[in-house]
């Protein structure tokens, strides 16, 4: 089997916290074990959606050229979702609510604009540039083809993303959804990543417990920080991209974590594919 680049045991992010930290930063502070570990019970795995089942670099680019006046509620709309990241209003109504008073009060738009903007413009601009530019990861379908055998030894499988129409957003990629993965969005808990409530009802719907859960991300700050909150095991998805994660200090840390520590591996999406097909039958 093929080794990662890099695996890590237990990163302790309090620890981590003294600065802007990246995963490189710490690798000579950890100790290394075998990848084939990583699956030990493991029975359901969350995968991130933009930046891990498909390489979303260039994508802000792409928005605007699709349609330069949009170019203020493009930037706006990604400054709001970096604000809102771990909110969890309990509702899709209310986050949306919130969300669109928040985006069209920097855009000088209300919130009914920005709402339609976003529904009928942005999110079906989005669907079209992912068509004509972008395609899922090599070897993605084939492993959630493989995963469709609903073997009882085999892990479940659901995708989360930030943004809604995930199933759309998918079959733009040539990436076909099939019922046995479950597709998450904003929509599905009115919440956004790293908020510790949809993790744990995701882990509910696998059927798995917290600590038999697998997240597949990009992202430290969002994807990671949630599978810490929630006890579960991160994989993080080696892009290229120079991303920092600071772990803040001063942040109170959601009374329901289950754990104090955050067990990551992390590489390239050819050696996490390389692992998931030999474990599956």
């Amino acid at each position: 089997m093929k080794e990662f680049s890099l695996q890590v045991n237990k990163v302790y992010l309090e620890e981590a916290a003294g600065g802007g930290v990246s995963v490189a930063a710490i690798e000579e502070l950890l100790p290394k074990h075998s990848p084939s570990k990583m699956l030990s019970n493991i029975k359901g795995i969350i995968f991130d959606f933009d930046g891990t089942l498909f390489d979303n670099t260039l994508i802000p680019f792409y928005l605007i050229a699709a349609w330069p006046p949009d170019v203020l509620f493009v930037w706006g709309e990604r400054l709001i979702r970096r604000r809102f990241a771990g909110s969890d209003y309990f509702s899709a109504e209310d986050y949306y609510r919130a969300f669109f008073t928040s985006l069209g009060r920097i855009c000088l738009r209300s919130p009914e604009r920005t709402r339609r903007w976003y529904f009928s413009h942005y999110m079906p601009r989005t669907i079209r540039v992912l068509k004509k530019h972008y395609r899922c990861r090599p070897g993605a379908q084939e492993l959630f083809d493989r995963f469709t055998a609903s073997l009882p030894s085999l892990p479940r499988v659901a995708v989360y993303s930030d943004y809604p129409f995930v199933k759309e957003r998918m079959e733009a990629l040539n990436l076909i959804p099939v019922p046995e993965i479950l597709l998450y969005g904003p929509d599905s808990f009115g919440a956004q990543k790293p908020a510790l409530r949809p993790f744990l009802t995701i882990a509910a719907d696998l059927g798995a417990a917290p600590d038999e859960i697998l997240v597949v991300g990009d992202r430290e700050e969002t994807d990671g920080l949630g599978a810490y909150y929630a006890g579960m095991h991160f994989f993080f998805l080696k892009t290229g991209l120079k991303r920092y994660f600071r772990h803040k200090t001063g942040r109170p840390m959601e009374k329901e974590s289950h754990d104090t520590s955050l067990r990551m591996n992390t590489g390239v999406w050819d050696e996490l594919l390389t692992l998931l097909l030999a474990a599956i039958p």
